[in-house]
């Protein structure tokens, strides 16, 4: 039996999600493929775990539409691992995408949608509140994800997906600190209402601000480290 690439698999599930043909039993694709079936279920846990195909009991294997979100986190989570650091390279480039694309994404917003956003804020608020703070990390997510909902660009979705999912962890890490959070949401409140007012250009303007709060943050807490 030749020794086939990985892209033979890929290659077969790619047609397979395409053509909306169904995927055989692993015995009859380790024949069809030439693969032996220890080698298969290899790589169809890589495929998995890629977001490629789901593999269930009684269902058998079934292609997915394509999504980066779990190769890129997957990758990220190790490269955290070895370079922490990536994460604020990440975070920087998060915000590049926010704002790039703000523009865009901002006026495809509904009312009703601009409203959940603003019970978003209130939400978090209430947690803020709270003694002891609750971290609003889910909605800080739900947040930022729901302003960018109407992107047409898959790749960009992924990676701010990708970002707010890693973001959970940094966040209960270093920031409950009240007034931090209150200054946080003031912002999250001055962008639902710069939405609701159609204005995008000051709805820019407190995205960007709010952004760069961490940044300032992060320039304190280094300069504190070496006092």
């Amino acid at each position: 039996m030749e020794t086939p690439s990985r892209s033979d698999l890929l290659d077969y599930l790619a047609e397979a999600n395409r053509t909306g043909a169904s995927i055989p039993t692993i015995a009859e694709l380790s024949e069809e493929l030439g693969i032996s079936i220890t080698t298969l279920r290899e790589q169809l846990e890589v495929a998995r775990r890629l977001g490629f195909v789901s593999i269930k009991p009684k269902i058998g294997i079934q292609p997915c539409g394509f999504s980066l979100t779990p190769a890129l986190m997957l990758s990220l989570q190790y490269g955290i691992k070895v370079q922490p650091e990536l994460f604020e390279a990440f975070r920087d480039l998060r915000k590049h995408i926010e704002a790039s694309y703000w523009y865009e994404a901002a006026p495809l917003l509904t009312s009703g949608e601009v409203s959940a956003l603003g019970e978003i804020v209130r939400k978090a608020q209430l947690k803020i509140e709270n003694q002891p703070i609750e971290m609003p990390e889910k909605e800080h997510r739900a947040f930022h994800l729901a302003i960018f909902q109407h992107l047409e660009n898959p790749l960009a979705k992924s990676v701010l997906e990708t970002f707010w999912e890693l973001n959970a962890g940094n966040e209960r890490n270093y920031y409950l600190d009240q007034t931090y959070l209150v200054t946080v949401w003031n912002y999250h409140q001055r962008i639902v209402e710069a939405l609701a007012a159609r204005d995008f250009d000051r709805g820019y303007q407190a995205l960007i601000a709010h952004m760069d709060l961490v940044v300032q943050r992060k320039k304190v807490e280094l300069s504190q480290r070496f006092e």
